[in-house]
């Protein structure tokens, strides 16, 4: 159902927070390309200076500004980002990959309150659109077959995020999704409740890769891939096989989840994953795109992800996806 009076002309004023971090710059980038103005939060300018030049120069001075919030977790924080604004991409997120779930779980749920009641308080703002994971549905499980969708909630990892001792490999990865649970489960108990006058939407992105705008800032799983492509092992041994997306695809998606009149209604959760990997692939991949240099050897027993998982929303809002091996090599070219 479309609502035109939540549809966001260009030229609009968006807020994108995180704006410095892997999928925060794909964001801002995919807002300023689709004709938008963007206003970027970073903890310190000095993370954001080499991206603002750079879309400066290829944008126009005066389409991106920053707002610096120190402290993601202190109330009344994004009061000031939010004024003047009409759409809100929260992006921020933390991936310390702490086993400890206070560390992430609490000052992330808190975060994710404090960014909507900012919003609530800006009259000017039409909708928010959450950067989720598609952690926060399912958790990677090798070789078994079992559909996947937006329906679905990773109830396993709440669980688990707090039940696994902090030496198992795995615990890390759980808290993290069990953070994307309650973050994405806290924020729409908070629209459910407060009724503000904006709409949301959620993404939920799979493994991420993709060119990197800043390498002085490589997060997520694209410093993962960094490390791979390095000859670390270990920067990878914990991505299972699973699927996964290009970060330009999901930059693209937060647009259009905050613009396209079909979705401003708001209340959908897009699953956004393009295909099945596994560490293999890539490796593999890396030796066909770079047959000068020397890579790791295949590792046995890794499986696959069998799973049939249903991305035709954002396949279609996309008009397809990007593919495994571009991303790959988008994200390697410049390292």
């Amino acid at each position: 159902m479309s609502t035109p009076d939540k549809v966001i002309p260009k030229g609009s004023l968006v807020l994108v927070t995180g704006a410095n971090g892997f999928i925060g710059t794909h964001v801002v980038e995919a807002f300023l390309v689709a004709g938008y103005k963007v206003r970027g939060t970073v903890r310190s300018v000095n993370k954001i200076l080499a991206l603002q030049s750079r879309w400066e120069k290829k944008y126009g001075v005066g389409t991106f500004e920053v707002a610096v919030v120190e402290d993601y977790t202190k109330d009344g924080a994004f009061d000031d980002a939010m004024k003047g604004v009409s759409g809100v991409a929260h992006a921020a997120g933390d991936l310390s990959f702490s086993p400890v779930p206070s560390e992430v779980i609490d000052p992330m749920v808190k975060n994710v309150i404090l960014v909507l009641k900012a919003a609530t308080a800006q009259p000017t703002i039409k909708h928010f659109v959450l950067t989720s994971s598609s952690y926060a549905c399912f958790f990677p499980r090798p070789n078994v077959e079992l559909d996947v969708g937006e329906h679905m909630w990773n109830e396993e990892s709440v669980e688990k995020a707090y039940s696994l001792a902090e030496t198992d490999p795995l615990k890390p990865w759980h808290v993290y999704a069990a953070s994307k649970v309650l973050i994405e489960k806290a924020a729409w108990k908070f629209m459910k409740e407060e009724q503000p006058a904006f709409s949301m939407n959620t993404i939920m992105p799979n493994a991420t890769f993709g060119p990197i705008l800043d390498l002085a800032q490589v997060t997520s799983t694209a410093g993962m891939l960094k490390g791979l492509f390095e000859g670390n092992w270990a920067a990878f041994s914990g991505i299972l096989p699973q699927w996964c997306v290009d970060v330009r695809d999901v930059g693209r998606l937060h647009v259009l989840a905050m613009t396209s009149p079909s979705l401003s209604a708001g209340g959908v959760r897009i699953y956004t994953a393009a295909e099945p990997f596994n560490t293999n692939d890539v490796l593999q991949l890396l030796r066909k795109l770079y047959p000068k240099k020397t890579f790791l050897p295949d590792v046995e027993g890794l499986g696959r992800d069998i799973t049939r998982v249903d991305n035709k929303r954002g396949g279609a809002l996309l008009g397809g996806w990007i593919k495994f091996e571009e991303s790959i090599k988008a994200n390697t070219e410049n390292l």
